[in-house]
């Protein structure tokens, strides 16, 4: 064990070039949200919300499929919430999801050899994580490429965000200031096909918007949760959007694995449409006054055994990402469900009535909560409008943002 010292932390002003405003922009296959946020020495402050309603084509499984409504919808969007600004913020916070995107969770352990005595410093610290960031990059990429089939040249990086640290065994912040031998650093790295990462870019360049990060969905949710960095935390998290659901596992408040899988609210209202002889609109219609019971009850009761089905059809879809996840010895008990999806009663209902322990590593029978925006971090809301599960990804956005204003050195983002 080292002996250990900590210079005196000062918080400073967050004043980025070009202003504290800023856009999360989540583009989601059924809902398009972008948020308006500030940025604070204590997190940030949202301004405003809007959510626009994408057209049925204009997304395929969290992908942008006409890049031109996708446009249209966030210049809606945009100027819906920016309008009476004199000079509207141009910088933007975007996420990403799809099944081709991947994260890995890597460790690294460094010792600082004769120099342990003395006190880490900022070139140090960035040396460090700067050798860990080129390493991930290569051995990341590769193994990528063998996953999907894609070649080498065809996948970038989304982001490596530093998770954690340890000097001499106990968990710190930032290295710097302090003494010790032995260092653990914990990392998340995201790699995703350059042209999913080209659509964001040009999709910004039509909005007129430099990209300051692009970030995967389920990475960012899982670090937004109030807690979620603690060391004493676990959980899974699970976001049911229209097109995807991804999945987080945090272990001891790192994100140890992101599964991303093709099944989402769409399937419901398809499968509502199909059975009742709908149009996919009022199907939709019909399976959002379900989700918040505001049907009559025989309606209802039609709806419920269409979507406890289906429901049915996701948990397995669920359950084989969670067999995919490497390394795990035991899974968390906690699993916090947000987007869209969430919403509907049968999918808490059929996680509460799956036998985990017999089929999965769970030590006990998990519990499911409703994750909403009051348990987000370092977050104040000015709107009064961020009250629903589906906000939760813009939100997390907005946060990865403030994360990577604060702490620039623990970041590498593909812009």
């Amino acid at each position: 064990m080292g002996i250990f010292s900590k210079k005196k932390e000062k918080k400073e002003e967050i004043t980025p070039e070009g202003g504290n405003d800023f856009l999360a922009i989540d583009i989601g296959t059924e809902l398009l949200k972008v948020l308006l946020f500030e940025t604070s020495e204590l997190g940030i402050k949202v301004k405003k919300i809007s959510r626009i309603h994408q057209q049925e084509k204009a997304m395929s499984k969290g992908v942008i499929k006409n890049l031109n409504t996708v446009v249209e919808n966030c210049n809606l969007a945009i100027n819906d919430i920016t309008s009476d600004m004199e000079t509207p913020p141009k910088k933007a916070i975007v996420g990403l999801a799809g099944e081709s995107i991947q994260g890995v969770s890597i460790i690294v352990n460094y010792e600082r050899d004769e120099k342990f005595e003395e006190e880490v410093t900022d070139e140090e610290e960035r040396k460090i994580i700067e050798k860990v960031h080129q390493q991930i990059e290569d051995t990341g990429k590769e193994d990528l490429a063998q996953r999907t089939g894609l070649l080498y040249e065809d996948i970038d990086i989304l982001h490596i965000t530093v998770t954690g640290m340890e000097i001499g065994g106990m968990p710190v912040n930032s290295l710097v200031g302090f003494r010790g031998k032995d260092v653990k650093l914990f990392f998340y790295a995201s790699f995703a096909p350059k042209t999913y990462i080209e659509s964001l870019k040009n999709l910004a360049q039509n909005l007129g918007l430099s990209i300051e990060g692009i970030v995967s969905q389920p990475f960012a949710v899982a670090r937004a949760f109030s807690g979620a960095k603690d060391k004493n935390f676990s959980g899974i998290f699970v976001d049911i959007g229209g097109g995807t659901t991804d999945v987080a596992i945090v272990q001891k408040g790192n994100v140890v694995d992101t599964q991303i899988f093709s099944f989402g609210g769409r399937v419901f209202t398809k499968e509502i449409a199909r059975a009742m002889n709908l149009d996919y609109r009022h199907a939709e219609l019909r399976k959002l006054k379900y989700s918040t019971g505001e049907l009559d009850k025989p309606l209802e009761r039609g709806i419920k055994e269409i979507t406890y089905s289906t429901a049915k059809l996701w948990l397995k879809a669920f359950k084989a990402s969670l067999e995919m996840v490497d390394d795990i010895e035991s899974f968390p008990t906690q699993i916090y469900l947000c987007g869209g999806g969430s919403m509907l009663p049968d999918i808490k209902n059929v996680l509460l009535e799956y036998p985990w322990t017999k089929v999965l590593p769970f030590p006990k029978t998990p519990r499911a909560n409703i994750f909403l925006p009051q348990k987000l971090e370092d977050l104040k809301d000015l709107s009064g409008d961020l009250v629903n599960p589906y906000d939760i990804t813009p939100a997390a956005l907005a946060l990865f943002g403030y994360d990577k204003i604060s702490k620039p050195e623990q970041h590498y983002t593909n812009p």
